[in-house]
């Protein structure tokens, strides 16, 4: 008796069906009524192509991922929470497979739209957790507005005070005190450029990003020895002896100044044209 029970065991569980591995799969959220292609939508309409797809769901298409070879692939779990929010977007979905399609666990930007983001969108450890490009456009207008104050100081007192707010905007490593985010200039442009180089480098980088990435990286390098010569100018003109030594270096820290919110504001643009190709 015992060993049949045994037996009837074995039989059991090796007929028994294996949990199955999570998978990822690359490639956009879609229906299941245009899939990978909304171009004849999108003619006669005139509707993006995000558009197109919530217009196919209101019409009882389903949810689909359409991957790398568009290939539409079902989705099982329709009622996950992100796929409204992704929808027509690049993403990683990491899931199991069933006989019904995917059972989605996760939804993720893919790795290069997720750098891409950290420069424009988001980054965990600024101010606000805002982007890299935007801490740095902030703190530069507060070193403009005193670079601008310094050019009109007539007292050296005035011209060594505005001097160091605008070194605080740019380094607060130099000057921690100050009324800028704290965060500063050459920090955020670090790692602007460290993110816009791991979205040229990320696996599936269009040609497009690489291209962007490498006049964004020139125009913040740029940008960033401007910023170092700025901050000479202010460490002078803190430790400049009379008001009119002071003036003349106060209006070239200003000239510096307007040069880097000039280069940050074009570094931002070109961001935008390569969210734009990208979809995003």
């Amino acid at each position: 008796m015992r060993h049949r029970l045994v037996a009837v065991l074995v039989v059991l569980l090796g007929s028994a069906p294996l949990a199955q591995s999570p998978q990822t799969w690359s490639g956009v959220i879609s229906e299941n009524k245009c899939a990978g292609s909304h171009q004849a939508m999108m003619a006669s309409s005139g509707m993006t192509e995000r558009e197109c797809a919530f217009h196919c769901l209101k019409s009882l298409a389903k949810y689909v991922v359409v991957d790398d070879q568009q290939k539409a692939i079902p989705i099982a779990n329709q009622d996950f929470a992100g796929l409204p929010l992704r929808l027509a977007r690049p993403v990683r979905v990491t899931g199991t497979m069933t006989d019904k399609g995917i059972v989605i666990a996760r939804i993720e930007l893919p790795l290069v739209h997720s750098h891409i983001g950290h420069v424009m969108i988001a980054w965990r450890d600024t101010p606000g957790t805002v982007g890299l490009l935007t801490v740095a456009i902030s703190d530069t207008r507060v070193a403009s507005a005193h670079a601008l104050l310094t050019s009109k100081s007539a007292s050296l007192d005035d011209l060594k005070l505005h001097a160091g707010h605008v070194l605080h905007a740019f380094d607060p490593s130099v000057e921690p005190k100050g009324p800028a985010s704290g965060y500063g200039v050459k920090k955020a442009i670090a790692g602007a450029v460290q993110h816009v180089g791991f979205a040229a480098a990320a696996e599936g980088a269009s040609a497009g990003v690489e291209s962007h990435a490498a006049s964004v990286t020139e125009t913040l390098n740029q940008t960033d020895a401007t910023t170092d010569r700025a901050i000479a100018v202010a460490q002078n003109i803190r430790t400049a002896t009379s008001a009119e030594a002071g003036a003349t270096l106060a209006r070239e820290l200003l000239t510096l100044t307007t040069e880097i919110a000039a280069g940050l504001d074009q570094a931002q643009q070109e961001m935008r044209v390569m969210m734009k190709a990208e979809g995003l």
